[in-house]
C-alpha cells in the first residue's frame, strides 16, 4: 500500500507541474500576442495548448481523487 501511495503522489504533482506549467505557458503567449496585436498568437495558443493542459488537468484531478481514499482523507480536514 505504501507503494501505491508514494507512487500515486509522484504522478500527482508530475501531473500537477505540467499543467501548470501548459496554462502559464499558455497565458504567456497570449500576452505576447495581445502586446504585439497578433490576434493569431492569443486564439492559437488555446487551440494548440488547450487540450493537452485539459487533459493534464483531468488526469491529475482523478489522482487527487484516487489519493482520497488512498491516505483516507476525511471532509473538513486541513
Amino acid at each position: 500500500m505504501d507503494t501505491l501511495k508514494r507512487v500515486t503522489m509522484a504522478l500527482f504533482k508530475i501531473g500537477l507541474v505540467v499543467f501548470l506549467v501548459l496554462g502559464v505557458v499558455v497565458v504567456l503567449i497570449q500576452a505576447v500576442g495581445l502586446v504585439a496585436g497578433a490576434p493569431g498568437l492569443v486564439s492559437g495558443a488555446v487551440s494548440n495548448l488547450g487540450m493537452a493542459m485539459t487533459v493534464a488537468a483531468g488526469v491529475t484531478g482523478l489522482f487527487g481523487f484516487v489519493m482520497s481514499y488512498l491516505f483516507r482523507w476525511k471532509a473538513g480536514e486541513d
